[in-house]
C-alpha cells in the first residue's frame, strides 16, 4: 500500500505541476501578445514627419528674400546682425570637466559660416526656434532629463508587469512538475524491477540514474542565494526514492519475518517524510524575495528592476530583459525626448542653464493609462498566491499518506 502511495502521489504531483505550468504560460504569453499589439497600435508610433513638417523643414530658393535687408545686404567679412545663441548645458555638475563634456558644439564651428561671435538670422532661426514657431524659454519650462528613459520604454516596463508572475512561475511549475515526474518513473521502474524481474541490483541501480537526474535538474535550475529557512532540504527529498527501496528489499524475503515488516514500514515513514520535506522545500524556493537593488546591466544578460519581488533561487534561469530606467550616456541619446521638448515649447528651448534637479519629465497620459490595458483588475501576486497553495496541496497530502501509513503500522494491514 505504501508503495502505491509514493507512485501515485508523485504523479498526481507531476499533474498538477504541468498543468499549472501549462495555464500559467498559456496566460503569460496571451497577456504579453496583447500588451504588444496595444502599445504598437495604440501608445508608441513611429516618428514618421508629415507633408506639412517636410514642407515646413524644406527651403526654397525664395528663402533668401525673407531675410532682414542688413543680412542681404551685408558686406562681406562684416559683422553680422545676429549675435550666436547661447546654447544651454542640459546638465550641469561641479566639475569642471564634466561641464568641458556635457557642452554643445559650437554653432560657428558647426555651421562653419563665421570664425566671430555673430550670425546670420538663418542661422539664428533654424539654432533657436528650429523652424517650429517657437519661442526662447527662460528655464521657467519643464525640459526632460537627456538622460530619461523614453516614454515607450516606461510604457513596456508597466506592461511587463500584467505578465511578469506569470511567466516566473510557470518556470517554477515547470521544474516542479518535472521532478514529480522523474520521481513517479523511478518507482514504476522499481516496482516492475522488483514484482516482475526480481531484480535487486537493477532495481537500485534505476534507482541512482533517475536520482542523480533529479538531482542535476535541480542544480541547474536553482542557486543557493537569498535567504532560505530550509537551505540544502532537497537533498533529503532525493534521497526519498533510496529509502523505499530499501523497504522494498527488506519486504520482498523468501521466510516471513516481522522485524522485517517493521523496518520497512519505518524506511516507508521515512520516504513519505522525505518527500514532504522536499514540497516544503519547493515552497522556501518559490518565495518571492523583497525588493533589492538593481541589477548591474551587462549585454546578453537578463536585467530587470531591484523592486521586482523575484525568487532569487531561480534568478539565473528568468531571461527577462527590461528597459532600463536611465539610458547609458555613452551611447547616443535618444531623440524623443528631444523631440517631446520641442513639441511642448513650440520648437523653441530655455535658454537658461539647467541643473539635474530641475530636469522633470512629465507626466504622459498615455503612461498613465497604461493600467487601463489590463481586462480585469486582479493582484499582482496573484500567481505566486495559487502557487503557495499548490504546493501546500502538494504537502497536505505526503502529510495525509504519511499519517494513514503510521496508521496502518499500529492497527495492522487487516
Amino acid at each position: 500500500g505504501w508503495f502505491c502511495a509514493l507512485f501515485s502521489g508523485s504523479i498526481f504531483m507531476s499533474v498538477m505541476f504541468n498543468g499549472f505550468s501549462l495555464w500559467l504560460s498559456m496566460h503569460a504569453a496571451l497577456r504579453a501578445q496583447c500588451a504588444s499589439v496595444s502599445l504598437l497600435t495604440r501608445k508608441v508610433r513611429l516618428p514618421i514627419p508629415s507633408m506639412g513638417q517636410l514642407d515646413q523643414a524644406r527651403v526654397f530658393g525664395s528663402s533668401f528674400e525673407n531675410q532682414k535687408a542688413r543680412d542681404v545686404f551685408r558686406v562681406p567679412f562684416m559683422r553680422h546682425a545676429q549675435h550666436a545663441p547661447e546654447m544651454p548645458y542640459h546638465v550641469e555638475d561641479g566639475d569642471k570637466k564634466s561641464k568641458k563634456k556635457n557642452q554643445p558644439n559650437d554653432p560657428r564651428k558647426e555651421f562653419a559660416s563665421t570664425s566671430r561671435d555673430t550670425v546670420p538670422s538663418w542661422i539664428r532661426d533654424e539654432v533657436v526656434v528650429d523652424k517650429g514657431d517657437g519661442f526662447k524659454g527662460d528655464g521657467t519650462l519643464s525640459v526632460r532629463d537627456p538622460l530619461d528613459a523614453p516614454e515607450h520604454f516606461k510604457m513596456l516596463l508597466k506592461a511587463q508587469e500584467e505578465w511578469r508572475d506569470f511567466d516566473i512561475y510557470a518556470r517554477v511549475s515547470m521544474l516542479y512538475g518535472v521532478v514529480s515526474f522523474l520521481y513517479a518513473v523511478t518507482y514504476y521502474a522499481v516496482g516492475t524491477t522488483i514484482s516482475e524481474l526480481r531484480g535487486f541490483w537493477v532495481m537500485w541501480s534505476v534507482t541512482l540514474v533517475f536520482s542523480a537526474a533529479q538531482a542535476l535538474i535541480m542544480r541547474l535550475d536553482i542557486l543557493r542565494t537569498g535567504q532560505h529557512r530550509l537551505p540544502y532540504a532537497e537533498w533529503l527529498g532525493h534521497a526519498a526514492p533510496f529509502f523505499a527501496v530499501i523497504g522494498c528489499s527488506l519486504e520482498y524475503r523468501y521466510h516471513y519475518s516481522e522485524a522485517s515488516v517493521a523496518l520497512s514500514f519505518g524506511f516507508a515513514l521515512l520516504a513519505i517524510f522525505a518527500h514532504f520535506v522536499m514540497a516544503l522545500r519547493m515552497l522556501d524556493l518559490a518565495y518571492p524575495d523583497n525588493p533589492q537593488k538593481d541589477m548591474p546591466e551587462e549585454p546578453g544578460r537578463q536585467w530587470w528592476p531591484g523592486t521586482w519581488q523575484v525568487p532569487s533561487a531561480f534568478t539565473r534561469h528568468l531571461w527577462f530583459i527590461t528597459p532600463p530606467t536611465r539610458l547609458d550616456p555613452k551611447v547616443a541619446p535618444c531623440l524623443i525626448n528631444e523631440m517631446k521638448d520641442m513639441e511642448e515649447h513650440g520648437g523653441g528651448f530655455d535658454t537658461k542653464k539647467l541643473r539635474k534637479n530641475q530636469l522633470t519629465a512629465p507626466q504622459s497620459p498615455a503612461l498613465a493609462s497604461m493600467e487601463d490595458m489590463s481586462p480585469y483588475k486582479c493582484s499582482k501576486d496573484l500567481p505566486w498566491q495559487l502557487m503557495r497553495i499548490v504546493i501546500l496541496t502538494a504537502a497536505l497530502q505526503w502529510a495525509f499518506v504519511f499519517i494513514t501509513t503510521g496508521v496502518e503500522v499500529i492497527l495492522g494491514p487487516e
